[in-house]
Order: structure tokens, then sequence, then C-alpha cells
């Protein structure tokens, strides 16, 4: 049985990051919002700033190698997934788009398989 969606290596891992980047520079904007005085400069500044900066690199590490695994899974090269890294959101959308080389040369096989069986 072939991997799809998330039982693909890499695409919970690109999906968890994903979720926690945006709750890292989420929350603390809120925060600010909330506290009487309104200190959104406090949230830029000092150790929450640090935070968040770090949080994002972190998360973006991740990001990377789940789209780094995903993409090998589907049968292509982690160069390509780098380069389809580095355009983001287009290049998400190309990886998705992209068709399953891995997957098709075994359905071929085991196609060709069957036919010398009988």
């Amino acid at each position: 049985m072939f991997k799809t969606g998330f039982a693909r290596p890499g695409a919970l891992q690109m999906l968890v990051a994903t979720v926690a980047i945006a709750l890292c520079s989420t929350f603390p904007p809120v925060i600010a919002a909330f506290k009487p005085s309104h200190e959104w400069l406090l949230v830029l500044t000092g150790i929450p700033a640090f935070l968040m900066i770090f949080a994002g690199l972190m998360m973006f590490i991740v990001y990377g190698i789940g789209f780094l695994r995903y993409c090998a899974d589907k049968g292509y090269s982690k160069w390509l997934g780098l380069v389809l890294l580095l355009g983001a959101v287009p290049g998400f959308l190309v990886l998705l788009m992209l068709p399953d080389l891995k997957h098709a040369v075994q359905e071929m096989n085991s196609d060709r398989n069957l036919r010398h069986a009988h």
C-alpha cells in the first residue's frame, strides 16, 4: 500500500512546524494587545523578540527537513526539494502537484509481474 497524505515521511513534520510557528508568532502580540497600556514595544524587544526569532528559525529548519523528506518520498531529488523550499508557498504547491515518481514505478513493476504470472 502506498503512503499518501500525512502518512508520507515529512508531511506531519511540516504541519507541526507550521502550526507551532503560527502559535509562537501570534501569542506575544495578542498578549500585548490585552495589556492595559498596549505595550507593543515590549513584544518587539528583549527576550520575547529573541524567543520569537529562535522559534521561527527552529521551525523553519524542522519544516525544511520535512519538506526534503516529503520530496524524497515522492521520488524526486532533495536538491529539487531545496529549490522548491526556497520558493515558499509556490514551491509547496508545486511539490503537491508533482506526480509521484517512486510509487508510479512500483505500480508499473507490479503490473508487469501480474501480466507475466498469467
